[in-house]
């Protein structure tokens, strides 16, 4: 009999495996403490930080603590640190503690949330914090919904789920030419992946019908009610509206009640992309903006913005939990079980979204909000929203600075417009400061800004969900442009 080959398991002995979970557990504490003086660009190009990587498919192994080592210095010290709350450029999260153990413990546990049985308590937790989302938001306890990657993710099943409701024709049978031309309305000021949706649905993106908003970045109703008739009478066949709860560039919330009652009186879908503004729906400073949200026919909330938990959980949630089961459901038998809808009440995950294999997303939202509650999660809101305008009102009492959109939530645009008041009306001078700002700021590492445009205009723009933000942060924050704002001053003054 020949020897058999010995056991090609990938684990060391336990003792070790702890070792390398205390001195991965270091290295976190380590980025945690160092987050007040850290850059938050890396200095490096990069061509260098590339180089870092540059290294043959490893064919041996190599000790962990080695492997530790690089992480830390190649890894850690070239991430742009969302972490920091002088991060103020895109809606992304600085993360919390808790989820950081979250998202340990659902790598350590490894659940592929599919069917039920593949992951009973990971399902189990998933429908919980579900329920717990929405009624963090206001929306109702008895929607349905899962997990997804993102909002752009959010906003595909949200639309797919309103052209099986309100298409009138079997699109996912016959296709799209299978009835007349489908149209989707947002605002001008939707999020893009409204736009993306609508062609990875086939619906096609000159079907999107990006109506005009109003001096305060809202959608324009007199121009809605126009389109959507315009559209019935030219032979397309509406049937969505996406009201925006906190958009990206400004975060304006759309009339959500007013919206509502359109849609009912149309017989349209109401889709609500509350990926950023969701959170804020609850209070005091912000709730009164997202009257109507509970009306909506679906929700998209992202947890991984607004409520603190690292990327990627992000939330759908639909009035009618059946709805996205009848848009999602596809049996196939090397899943099927012998009662598909599941031994009392159980529910597979597979049904309620585009993705089959989905990993345990649920677990660092369950924890986080176990951990904080949501009194003090709605109170690190509210002091983002009050921070940012606390920064607004320093920008309008200052002379070098001009305020270019209002301050709903917690998204301040701006331009630095330098104490040199005979350039204030100059609109080239300050485009071109105000570009080459966002890309001197990024080099420079203390702070980090995103940039759009309002009116046309180049601007600066600040945002957080960040809930270590302080009043200095944001004060540094003009400091630091004053200060690089210099270098562009001296500059055009010697040329």
């Amino acid at each position: 009999m020949s020897e058999q080959k010995a056991a090609q398991s990938l684990d060391c002995d336990l003792e070790t495996f702890r070792h390398d979970l205390q001195k991965a557990s270091e290295l976190v504490v380590r980025l945690y403490g160092r987050l007040d003086e850290a850059r938050i660009t890396p200095a490096k190009t990069r061509t260098e930080i590339a180089a870092l990587f540059d290294e043959s498919l490893p064919e041996e192994a190599q000790p962990m603590e080695a492997i530790l080592r690089e992480v830390e210095s190649n890894i850690f010290a070239n991430s742009t640190l969302y972490l920091s709350p002088r991060f103020l450029g895109y809606i992304n999260s600085g993360g919390n503690q808790a989820s950081v153990l979250g998202e340990l413990l659902a790598s350590a546990v490894n659940q592929i949330c599919a069917l039920w049985h593949f992951s009973p308590a990971a399902s189990e937790v998933e429908q919980r914090v579900i329920r717990w989302i929405a009624e963090f938001i206001g929306y109702t306890s008895e929607a349905g919904g899962c997990l997804l990657s993102g909002g752009s993710a959010g906003n595909l099943v949200g639309l797919a789920v309103a052209r099986k409701r309100k298409a009138q024709f079997d699109a996912a049978s016959l296709g799209l030419r299978g009835g007349p031309p489908l149209t989707v309305y947002v605002s001008q000021e939707g999020h893009a992946s409204v736009e993306k949706g609508m062609v990875l649905l086939g619906m096609g993106c000159n079907q999107l019908r990006k109506i005009s908003v109003r001096d305060d970045f809202t959608i324009d109703l007199d121009s809605l009610e126009k389109q959507v008739a315009e559209d019935r009478k030219s032979g397309y066949h509406p049937i969505c509206v996406v009201g925006n709860a906190g958009t990206t560039n400004t975060g304006s919330v759309d009339p959500l009640n007013l919206l509502a009652e359109f849609c009912r009186d149309q017989a349209l879908w109401f889709h609500v992309d509350a990926a950023y503004g969701g959170p804020a729906a609850c209070t005091q400073a912000a709730g009164k903006l997202f009257r109507g949200l509970d009306q909506a026919d679906s929700v998209v909330v992202n947890p991984h913005k607004w409520m603190y938990v690292p990327a990627e959980a992000a939330c759908i949630l639909v009035r009618e939990p059946s709805a996205l089961r009848n848009t999602f459901q596809v049996v196939a038998d090397y899943l099927r079980e012998e009662d598909e809808t599941g031994a009392d009440g159980q529910l597979d995950f597979k049904d309620y979204g585009p993705q089959l294999h989905r990993n345990f997303r649920a677990l660092k939202v369950w924890m986080t909000l176990k951990a904080y509650g949501t009194r003090k999660l709605r109170a690190a809101i509210e002091s983002n929203i009050e921070i940012m305008r606390h920064l607004a009102d320093r920008i309008d009492q200052s002379e070098d600075f001009l305020r270019l959109a209002p301050v709903p939530l917690s998204v301040v645009c701006f331009q630095y417009r330098t104490s040199d008041t005979s350039v204030h009306k100059d609109e080239k001078y300050l485009d071109d400061l105000n570009s080459w700002l966002l890309d001197a700021l990024e080099k420079d590492g203390r702070v980090f800004l995103s940039g759009t445009k309002i009116h046309g205009m180049k601007v600066l723009r600040a945002c957080s969900v960040n809930h270590r933000l302080r009043r200095e942060d944001v004060d540094y924050l003009l400091d630091v442009i004053r200060d690089v704002g210099r270098s562009w001053v001296g500059k055009a003054q010697a040329g």
